[in-house]
């Protein structure tokens, strides 16, 4: 039975979820698009920016055409859109915020690493309460706490 299936975009499929294949035993040119759009988005998570990334050599990693990487990014947008309820900057913002975090957590930043997830938890969740008090007395910004 053929893993390849009429994509149109319709389903709502968490690629953060989806397992990928053993790339000894498969090839990533004959992965089910699941699977392609999963290690797209930890790509994605790991350059920290869609611009980053270069669609055609991806294109040549999954043997699929550069429209089809366009594709695959514009769904994972999507996904992440229907998840946050914003649009397709959700997947530049969850990007860069993630990878941003993970910085400062490397760099023992524990403390701006959880005022950043706090802000992003306000951000996703459209809470109107301000970073100006309690753990954030200095009222840092998402961005100047990346500076």
């Amino acid at each position: 039975m053929s893993h390849r299936s009429q994509d149109n975009g319709s389903s709502s499929v968490d690629y953060r979820t989806i397992e990928l294949p053993d790339t000894e035993s498969k090839p990533r040119t004959e992965w089910h698009y699941t699977a392609r759009r999963a290690e797209l988005l930890q790509r994605l998570r790991e350059a920290g920016h869609p611009g980053n990334l270069n669609q055609t050599e991806l294109a040549e990693t999954y043997g699929v055409s550069q429209q089809q990487i366009s594709k695959d990014l514009k769904r994972i947008g999507e996904t992440i859109r229907r998840s946050l309820d914003e649009d397709r900057r959700a997947l530049a913002v969850d990007s860069v915020v993630q990878r941003s975090i993970r910085g400062l957590l490397d760099d023992e930043e524990y403390y701006k690493a959880a005022q950043l997830a706090l802000e992003w938890d306000e951000w996703v969740s459209g809470s109107s309460i301000m970073m100006g008090g309690g753990i954030n007395s200095g009222g840092d910004t998402i961005a100047e706490l990346l500076r």
